[in-house]
């Protein structure tokens, strides 16, 4: 009953205000002017606040999610650091590790994968990613569930699309046409 009553009450006063300002001979040229300005506002304001807002927030989700933007690979609750140069597909030596709990060290991984490995910029082993799926395929442990779940991963998540992602780029006269 208090809104009605405000409602009511704030009804009157325009109401009023607006008799008063039709006796004087300014309540038209007011009004439209009024209402072309409330339009104006209306119109231009929510727009330009929704993009302000639309623009704070995609700042605010690139602050938050720098770290994390283009790591799309994960195994169990490792994320994996894969880097694709358009030739191979590349992992980190400390991720293997990690995902089989070697403690081996990098020369003796790059021994392992020998030709099939690089060091990237910061000295990090990078190990290419159709060499540890040949490696896990030849291994001692190569049975074990585990093994076997990565090794699936890395042929199905990170080489599959990345061959097909070559293919797709190369022109249509290159691509290898069975016949």
């Amino acid at each position: 009953m208090k809104t009605a009553g405000r409602a009511l009450l704030i009804g009157a006063a325009l109401s009023i205000l607006g008799w008063g300002l039709h006796r004087a001979g300014a309540g038209l040229p007011l009004l439209i002017a009024a209402l072309a300005i409330g339009l104006l506002l209306s119109w231009v304001l929510p727009q330009l606040g929704l993009r302000v807002l639309d623009r704070l927030g995609l700042a605010l989700r690139a602050a938050k999610w720098h770290r994390e933007e283009g790591r799309h690979h994960a195994f169990g609750s490792t994320h994996l650091h894969i880097h694709d140069d358009g030739r191979h597909s590349w992992m980190t030596a400390d991720d293997l590790r990690h995902l089989l709990q070697l403690r081996d060290s990098d020369d003796v991984i790059a021994a392992r994968l020998s030709g099939r490995w690089r060091r990237d910029g910061r000295g990090t082993l990078l190990l290419r990613v159709d060499a540890v799926s040949n490696y896990l395929a030849q291994a001692p442990g190569r049975m074990e569930p585990r093994t076997v779940r990565l090794r699936r991963y890395l042929d199905e998540a990170v080489l599959f699309p990345a061959a097909q992602r070559r293919r797709r780029s190369l022109p249509p006269d290159r691509v290898d046409r069975p016949e």
